[in-house]
């Protein structure tokens, strides 16, 4: 399993390059990041079934001014990182009924609402350092410091996101045996945890907006739209 912690961790944090240091192509978004995970290891239509959710999540989610949004594309990436991790290390040892497909992606969507706040925390710490590499450039001004900053942002970059999914991945498998204690679930009614995401998200703006009544709307309406999909 460290292998396998080690090569997700890996892949993940060159994925999460896209997201501000190389190209910023869209390609560490969930919907595109998680199915490429999943197809590297065989698991394609798990990995597009977490990213459409995810994305959907945090589809407003949006680096808009100074605000810095939840980190959707690492969620995305732990999110199927710890889907593959858990079903290889449980498929073969245990029967189905104490650790299925749906108890393991239960998990995992929880673990992906975790890792969302975790990685918008750790973006902010890496921006400020950022900072920092741009205007130690700027007073020097040669060829020499602005390939030096250009190639620590690399660096930290990569090791945010390679230190961050493989922390999760470690966290993961060592709570991974409670997931036997999880009801079973269908994939419709597994629709409850972005639902739920989505409604506490919504809370949490407008509690700040001082908006309540939007507050309660957003409840009723994520648990009506639960009873929906699950009747």
């Amino acid at each position: 399993m460290t292998i396998m912690i080690l090569i997700c961790s890996v892949i993940g944090a060159f994925i999460l390059l896209d997201k501000m240091a190389i190209g910023e192509f869209g390609l560490s978004q969930p919907i595109i990041a998680c199915p490429l995970i999943g197809l590297i290891f065989g698991s394609f239509h798990t990995g597009l079934f977490l990213g459409a959710i995810i994305q959907l999540v945090w589809i407003g989610a949006l680096p808009l001014g100074s605000k810095e949004p939840p980190d959707n594309q690492t969620a995305g990436i732990v999110a199927i990182t710890s889907f593959l991790l858990a079903q290889r290390h449980f498929s073969n040892s245990l029967p189905a009924s104490l650790y299925s497909d749906e108890k393991i992606l239960f998990a995992s969507l929880i673990f992906a609402g975790v890792a969302a706040v975790i990685g918008q925390f750790t973006v902010k710490t890496l921006k400020k350092f950022n900072r920092r590499l741009f205007l130690s450039a700027v007073k020097d001004l040669s060829n020499k410091s602005i390939r030096r900053a250009n190639f620590l942002g690399l660096i930290t970059s990569f090791l945010r996101g390679f230190l961050t999914i493989g922390m999760f991945l470690i966290l993961f498998y060592i709570i991974s045996p409670l997931i036997r204690l999880l009801p079973q679930f269908t994939y419709r009614e597994l629709l409850i945890v972005p639902l739920l995401i989505s409604t506490a998200a919504l809370v949490r703006f407008v509690v700040i907006q001082k908006k309540y009544v939007y507050s309660v709307f957003g409840i009723l309406t994520g648990f009506g739209l639960w009873l929906i999909l699950i009747s």
